[in-house]
């Protein structure tokens, strides 16, 4: 009897000791996550501040500013970069169509000429042509002559299957 109590006892006791090591390790796994959390939402601020809104046919975006000041490079334009293959095949080319690729062209100068805001609209002509319109504010950034190029560049690119009459590039 006396042996079993001796026994009864330590099994008893390792299991309250299992149960407390449990919840210890549990509070320091809480603990741990809590811990990466905080490091986790410190690492995501990259220091550009971004705010969207929607326009019309296009997606705005603020000028990006960088926190330590330093000026943003603009990636531009480059010709060789367009893939082979033909995105936009088989479409049915009407103002909706030529609307979701002003928005498609909006995001894609901010991307790439950013700091700047840029709005691109597209009016239709009497012949089944386009007219696009690409604006930016001047306040957020210049462009030289090159740059301007690039942007009629790409404009061609992205619009390639709709028939062109005008591009018009100015500052707001």
């Amino acid at each position: 009897m006396k042996f079993a109590m001796k026994h009864g006892g330590l099994c008893s006791m390792s299991f309250v000791l299992r149960i407390c090591l449990c919840v210890v390790f549990l509070c320091t796994w809480v603990a741990f996550l809590c811990a990466c959390e905080g490091n986790a939402s410190k690492i995501s601020n990259t220091g550009v501040e971004e705010s969207t809104y929607v326009l019309q046919s296009g997606i705005g975006t603020d000028a990006a500013t960088s926190l330590e000041g330093q000026p943003v490079m603009r990636k531009g334009y480059n010709p060789q970069m367009d893939f082979a293959y033909d995105e936009h095949d088989d479409v049915d080319i009407d103002e909706n169509y030529v609307g979701s690729l002003c928005g498609e062209a909006t995001k894609e100068l901010e991307t790439m000429f950013g700091p700047a805001e840029f709005y691109v609209t597209a009016e239709s002509n009497e012949d089944d042509s386009y007219t696009i319109d690409v604006y930016y504010n001047e306040k957020a950034a210049s462009f030289s002559d090159d740059e301007v190029e690039q942007i009629r560049m790409y404009i061609n690119q992205e619009y390639k299957e709709v028939r062109l009459s005008e591009i018009n590039i100015q500052g707001w």
